[in-house]
């Protein structure tokens, strides 16, 4: 199903569906068609079934509560392989943080030439602007206050200048290869 990706369960999602009471039991599904069966066996553990690499695979994973600032609990999985507390649980030919299994985020995957055009792009989306289009052009959010928008705008245009220099530079380099 999966081979060597990893997909990450969401204890908060679980939560937030009410789908966390022991005895219950359903399926989860990624965007991706990867999916995983969830036993929810106390409210301290879950069991998950899935098929990686085309076997069968089966993991229990426990869950600890912890009390919130104004009332209620919040839950945690804990890592079946070092006991780490964490919000997800990584899943994939085995189930663990994301420590254990060696993931990292894709920030630190992007190189340095790579980071002034993700902020620029980050910048956009949260402008709600997912195209290339001038910045002059671009309508504020509605329900975005007008100095936030400004300072946005302030921070897309130096985020462009720097994507362009990254560029500029990349390109020199290679006309000099």
């Amino acid at each position: 199903m999966w081979g060597s990706l990893s997909r990450r369960l969401d204890i908060n999602a679980l939560n937030r569906h009410g789908l966390l009471a022991p005895g219950r039991s359903f399926p989860w599904q990624w965007s991706s068609g990867a999916n995983v069966r969830i036993h929810v066996e106390s409210a301290d553990a879950l069991r998950l079934s899935y098929r990686a690499a085309g076997e069968p695979r089966e993991y229990r994973a426990a869950i600890e509560w912890t009390p919130c600032h104004l009332g209620g609990e919040r839950p945690w999985f804990r890592c079946p392989a070092c006991g780490r507390r964490m919000a997800k649980l990584s899943i994939g030919e085995v189930a663990a943080c994301r420590r254990c299994l060696g993931l990292n985020y894709a920030a630190q995957q992007a190189s340095k030439g790579d980071r002034p055009h993700n902020r620029h792009w980050k910048l956009r989306r949260a402008l709600g602007c997912h195209e290339l289009i001038p910045i002059e052009l671009i309508p504020k959010p509605k329900g975005m206050h007008w100095r936030t928008f400004a300072r946005k705008i302030e921070q897309l245009r130096e985020a462009e200048r720097q994507a362009f220099a990254a560029t500029a530079a990349q390109l020199e380099r290679l006309r000099r290869c």
